[in-house]
């Protein structure tokens, strides 16, 4: 277990850097069923203590530099039990080890007591914690927080059971070096898409925004090197990533919003790789990817996040939609215009509400239109990359696309790519990977340039 982080399968050169595998530590107290998290605030969120290997340092070295300004531990109470290995990965990527520690009893006791979270009013505790503090956290209080996306990611949760179970057998047991270890291997590859053959709308919509496995493994190591040493995206990190690709800092949630099909406040590799497809100008806004483009775009402008787009939400939409033909309406003008397209789906008053499924029956149906110019990227996101590849310093995890020259508006939705693995090791499926199953769905087939 001691092994050194420079060693071949802990350090990598990418670009010229010396690239160093991620320490995380697991400190569960099994007495008050608490794990111990830092508040990582500019990264948004809570989170395991984690640290980035140094030189010529040991892994176990590297956890006793994370762990002793912390709480107080037995040495020999330490267990490598999990390795998310990016060893298949087409780029450098970095390793992530996690390590289970058992504090000592005496040190958990007063840690807990100065550092432990009321339930109630958990959100404004949160808004008060400093950097780096620490708090020790129920399962109940860490879904609760995930609920307010002020998770850095969302392992304390999705991998809360095999955490436990560790920690329990280990335990009964009585020896933690018995534990075993869990690899779990990236397989960050989508299968080549054939333009003959797509078995789903997220292969249909990858395709129709040509992304090439090249494109996708790019966007794949800018996402990677952008969440570590998590695995998911949460919105602080997201809003730097979406401000990278020209869009509007000021509706990043709205984004947010639109890729999080799930509801889960946060978003897989699968989820990001999806919404750029419905982003890409290449995109066409007809057939099956229309269909999924316009999901998006109703989830943008549904703040509400229900389903039932209100008349308040609705003339947003019809105002940017006039905002892209140049034309300013407000007041009473776009009213009475949003009032008039409103009634297009069948309602007759601005206190009733529109479906998501009339929207896409009455987008499909050409009885209203508009929506192709609505969530587009300025530029596509294959010819980004072919510019940058020009510029030999500039990498996936740099690169900042053109802002807008207009007033277009942006939005995107999630992927079911079937070899994409996330580090739990666990493929879900498609209900879980979000993936909106398309209806029979006709409209004029065009590309937005």
């Amino acid at each position: 277990m001691d092994q050194k982080c420079l060693s071949v399968s802990n350090s990598h050169i990418a670009d010229g850097r010396s690239l160093h595998d991620y320490i995380v530590g697991v400190i569960y107290d099994q007495v008050k069923d608490v794990y111990l998290m830092i508040n990582y605030r500019q990264r948004g969120g809570l989170w395991f203590p984690f640290t980035e290997c140094r030189i010529n340092e040991t892994s176990l070295q590297t956890v006793k530099r994370l762990l002793d300004p912390v709480v107080i531990y037995d040495y020999e109470q330490i267990q490598l039990f999990k390795v998310c290995s990016t060893k298949t990965l087409p780029f450098k990527g970095r390793d992530v080890l996690f390590y289970a520690i058992i504090p000592k009893l005496t040190n958990t006791i007063s840690t807990w007591l100065n550092g432990k979270m009321d339930g109630i009013d958990i959100e404004r505790q949160i808004n008060t914690l400093q950097d780096n503090s620490i708090v020790w956290l129920t399962t109940n209080q860490l879904k609760s927080i995930s609920k307010l996306s002020r998770l850095l990611g969302m392992e304390p949760l999705s991998l809360n059971k095999q955490f436990k179970d560790i920690f329990h057998s280990t335990i009964k047991l009585n020896n933690i070096n018995s534990a075993v270890i869990f690899e779990e291997v990236k397989i960050p590859q989508i299968e080549t898409i054939s333009k003959t053959s797509h078995n789903n709308s997220a292969e249909t919509l990858v395709l129709s925004a040509r992304f090439t496995s090249t494109i996708q493994e790019k966007l794949y190591e800018e996402y990677h090197n952008a969440v570590l040493p998590s695995d998911y995206l949460n919105l602080e990190t997201f809003k730097e990533l979406i401000l990278r690709k020209g869009l509007d800092s000021q509706h990043s949630i709205d984004y947010f919003r639109a890729f999080d099909s799930t509801q889960r406040n946060y978003l897989t590799f699968l989820d990001y790789l999806l919404g750029l497809a419905a982003l890409d100008p290449n995109t066409q806004h007809g057939g099956v990817p229309a269909e999924q483009r316009c999901r998006y775009i109703f989830r943008y402008y549904n703040i509400n996040n229900n389903q039932r787009m209100t008349f308040e939400e609705f003339k947003l939409m019809i105002k940017d939609i006039h905002n892209n033909k140049g034309e300013n309406l407000s007041g009473d003008r776009l009213s009475d215009q949003a009032l008039e397209m409103f009634r297009l789906f069948g309602l007759r008053s601005s206190d009733q509400t529109l479906s998501l499924m009339d929207f896409l029956s009455g987008v499909g149906q050409l009885r209203f239109r508009g929506t192709s110019v609505l969530f587009r990227l300025n530029m596509s996101i294959g010819d980004f990359f072919q510019r940058s590849s020009s510029s030999p310093s500039i990498t996936p995890s740099t690169m900042i696309m053109p802002s807008a020259t207009s007033n277009i508006i942006t939005s995107n939705r999630n992927l079911n790519i079937k070899t994409m693995a996330r580090r739990s090791g666990i493929q879900e499926p498609p209900s879980n990977i979000s993936v909106d199953e398309s209806h029979p769905y006709e409209i004029a087939t065009h590309i937005v340039k």
